[in-house]
């Protein structure tokens, strides 16, 4: 099945028609002088490597599958209030008219005082070097969306910015083609982007096969304190939590605290 024919498709439609307006030049002329914050992807990858299972907090105001999570319009306490509770790094959805965000929103979080992962459907070159004009630490690849070559290709240009990636899967296909890769990290994601079905076993199945010489990172599904502990005993140095914490970001201190106990 095409990518065009799945749920999927609009998303990346959408993202490449806004990247093309970004690129050609229709961004605002005073948004790129609000940036003061300078990648920093080795140093992300090292925070997530920490012998305690790492939180990723995530910031969307919403999502295909949930709905609307949140009315606000900055997120910028939030995102503070995530790193105050222990998050080790902040995930921010900057995809528009799906997910409810924009590069905007990454520019407002960069005073959080912990590494950003720009979390969009990257498409091009194009989205890789925006990225790091916005002082992004990390970025997210999906495997689902591009061919091996862009992989490569953009993974590398990440890289020589000053950024790490985190190259999302979610079935042994593109584990495979993951593992060619020189990305910094792997993520697992229990959601298929192309049904939006969780399968939280697809984590459990896969995690154990990525070499150490990756951060592995736990996607989607995370909803408790049990499921953090599943994934980390399967070996995840990190996990991004999105949804139940912008039900319920109260969650998120006494979540470190235990995790640090349990790797203890």
């Amino acid at each position: 099945m095409k990518l065009a024919d799945t749920r999927l498709g609009p998303i990346l439609e959408a993202v490449k028609s806004r990247a093309d307006s970004r690129r050609a030049g229709r961004t605002d002329s005073t948004f790129w002088t609000q940036v003061n914050r300078i990648s920093a992807g080795p140093k992300a990858v090292e925070i997530l490597r920490s012998p305690t299972l790492s939180l990723i907090a995530e910031c969307k105001r919403r999502s295909p599958s949930a709905g609307t999570l949140t009315k606000e319009t900055d997120l910028s306490q939030r995102a503070m209030q995530y790193a105050e509770d222990g998050a080790d790094a902040i995930s921010i959805l900057t995809e528009q008219d799906h997910f409810g965000g924009s590069l905007k929103d990454f520019v407002q979080l960069q005073t959080v005082p912990v590494p950003r992962l720009r979390k969009d459907f990257f498409v091009n070159e194009f989205m890789v070097e925006e990225s790091s004009q916005a002082g992004a630490d990390l970025i997210l690849l999906l495997a689902v969306c591009l061919e091996d070559a862009q992989l490569q290709e953009m993974t590398q240009q990440a890289q020589e910015l000053n950024m790490a990636v985190l190259l999302e899967v979610h079935d042994e296909q593109e584990l495979e083609r993951a593992l060619a890769t020189s990305a910094d990290c792997i993520g697992v994601n229990a959601r298929n982007l192309c049904t939006f079905e969780v399968d939280p076993a697809t984590i459990l199945r896969l995690l154990p096969q990525i070499p150490e010489t990756f951060v592995r990172v736990a996607e989607s599904g995370l909803k408790n304190l049990g499921d953090l502990k599943k994934v980390q005993d399967v070996g995840a140095d990190a996990a991004l939590v999105g949804t139940a914490l912008m039900h319920d970001p109260r969650q998120l201190s006494p979540w470190t605290a235990a995790l640090e106990e349990y790797a203890s």
